[in-house]
């Protein structure tokens, strides 16, 4: 084998295992990012007034370092039907990379200020986690 052939395979040896390491490291890329965690939290109010005062704090948690993305909502004005439950007042939805981000939001002093500060708004919460598949 001469110097010309031995450095063709060489380089071609390179060039295909560095493709190969780019495959797998995307392939491990989008299963990391497809394995996120969805938050969902519905508020029953006691008062509607305090609605506003409530969105406020619930965007006090965009601060949290776990938190990817962070929705607030109120029921929206859509046509009434019997599957839709319009009796909450205010919802906020959370995106985290995966069960650690939620766990870490949950003791992030934050949140504990925001539930200490909050929870007296609110006679009733209910909260659906969910793996995004």
């Amino acid at each position: 084998m001469n110097k010309q052939s031995s450095r063709r395979k060489f380089i071609s040896t390179a060039v295909i295992l560095t493709a190969g390491s780019t495959a797998i490291a995307k392939t491990l890329t989008m299963k990391t990012k497809d394995n996120k965690l969805a938050h969902q939290v519905y508020f029953w109010l006691n008062k509607a007034e305090d609605k506003d005062k409530l969105i406020e704090g619930i965007n006090t948690l965009k601060k949290i370092k776990a938190v990817r993305q962070l929705h607030v909502g109120v029921v929206a004005a859509t046509e009434k039907r019997e599957v839709i439950d319009t009796s909450w007042g205010v919802s906020l939805l959370v995106f985290f990379d995966g069960i650690e981000g939620e766990a870490s939001y949950q003791t992030d002093p934050i949140h504990l200020d925001f539930v200490k500060n909050y929870s007296a708004l609110w006679n009733k919460v209910v909260v659906y986690d969910s793996t995004i598949v």
